[in-house]
């Protein structure tokens, strides 16, 4: 049978009704999800405003109908901490804006994090916001280093000097983004990076020592949330100089996936520390949530949060794609003396290449529609084996990587990246 002939009525179409809470279109997601526990929506670029628009939708339909009762999105695993208190009523309503001043957050989520405050005013089953990122988009050790210190200081202050030690280095590393703090990473000397490193190990090892004494005094939620802060630290600090390889050219293949090791292990420490089951919505770039490895022509940059999250709880996770057919993406490239280490190119789309979902779906007459793959035959072919990231195309087993991809017509660059 033929992908087109297969996919014609197989997809939900949707109309993009921009943020007037009206989901009517997507109910029949309902029987594809069922009681899936864990299900990721992705995007193929950050800081496109149609994406976070249909991913809003998304959210209020899945708490609201299919009961889900945490958000969890690309973002530090400590900074989400003072969202999570803002949406259940710390604060004032404007307060928002100063928790998000370490990267480029359209007004779409800002609107998303003040529908999650309303809802939370009224509702019965509270939702909760959960960042699972490593700290300040991988560019600083803070703010986990120094939440560290202050347990240490209270628990432990036989060992603080280990954390001393380390947090006088980190402060020369202070910055907003993996690939910022990759380019600067010359600003250690070799003897400083070495020591960094050796005297995160050594405080991570020093509180697992003391875990007994710990955990009797403090609770076992208290000692694993520590314990995640430090490994959010471990993580990082590979991850910084994992991209300081990538970007010379020397990077080691599969090296990039520290930081999906972590946000996956943040997910599976959230259900674990959960006490009763909850249903998770996870919020992240295309290339996290997928199922199988991430490859540039052949080279394997990735094993990503999605795989590890599909070994550790099998059919309870379930990833989501969305991209678009035409208009404009956002193209990053690292660039150490910009805002956030990173230029953003308003970089306008050609017509998708041959081979890809894009043009598979569009020349099938669809548009602005989900697609799922959980029911695809075996015997359909040509099947499309490319989806695109960011500017650039990369091949994938499509029906293997996501459950189900939205494709909407048209994506725009959010006006944030210019203000």
């Amino acid at each position: 049978m033929k992908f087109e002939e297969w996919i014609k009525n197989k997809h939900i179409p949707f109309k993009p009704n921009g943020l007037n809470g009206n989901y009517d279109d997507f109910k029949p997601l309902s029987k594809i999800i069922e009681n899936t526990r864990v299900v990721a929506i992705g995007e193929n670029s950050h800081f496109i405003k149609e994406f976070f628009l249909l991913r809003h939708n998304l959210l209020q339909f899945f708490i609201e109908e299919l009961g889900f009762t945490t958000f969890a999105f690309e973002f530090g695993f400590a900074e989400s901490q003072f969202i999570n208190n803002w949406i259940h009523g710390q604060g004032s309503e404007d307060e928002i804006s100063k928790y998000l001043t370490h990267f480029y957050y359209p007004k779409e989520l800002i609107y998303t994090f003040h529908w999650l405050r309303e809802y939370n005013r009224v509702a019965k089953n509270k939702i909760t916001f959960l960042g699972i990122d490593i700290p300040r988009n991988g560019g600083s050790y803070f703010p986990n280093i120094e939440i560290v210190y202050d347990f240490f200081k209270t628990a432990d202050k036989e060992a603080l000097h280990i954390i001393d030690n380390a947090i006088n280095i980190a402060k020369k590393i202070d910055y907003f983004s993996t690939s910022q703090a990759a380019l600067k990473l010359h600003e250690l000397t070799d003897s400083e990076k070495y020591q960094l490193t050796y005297q995160i190990a050594r405080a991570k090892v020093r509180l697992e020592a003391m875990a007994p004494f710990h955990i009797e005094k403090y609770g076992k939620k208290k000692y694993e949330t520590i314990l995640h802060l430090i490994n959010g630290i471990e993580y990082l600090d590979y991850n910084i100089q994992a991209m300081n390889g990538f970007i010379s050219g020397f990077g080691l293949q599969g090296d990039m996936g520290a930081k999906d090791k972590y946000m996956a292990d943040s997910v599976l420490w959230h259900l674990n520390n959960l006490d009763m089951e909850h249903k998770i919505i996870v919020v992240a770039h295309n290339a996290h949530i997928q199922k199988t490895p991430i490859l540039y022509d052949g080279f394997l940059s990735c094993l990503p949060m999605g795989q590890r999250l599909k070994d550790a709880i099998g059919a309870d996770y379930m990833s989501l794609g969305i991209t678009s057919y035409i208009g404009n993406t956002a193209a990053l490239y690292p660039e150490a003396d910009t805002k956030y280490g990173f230029r953003v190119d308003n970089f306008q789309l050609l017509q998708p290449i041959e081979g890809s979902i894009e043009k598979a779906l569009h020349d099938c007459g669809i548009t602005n529609s989900f697609v799922s793959f959980k029911s695809i035959p075996e015997n359909i072919e040509p099947l499309p084996n490319m989806i695109r990231f960011d500017s650039i195309y990369i091949e994938t087993i499509l029906e293997k990587a996501f459950d189900g991809i939205f494709q909407i017509e048209k994506s725009t660059v959010s006006e944030v990246i210019y203000d």
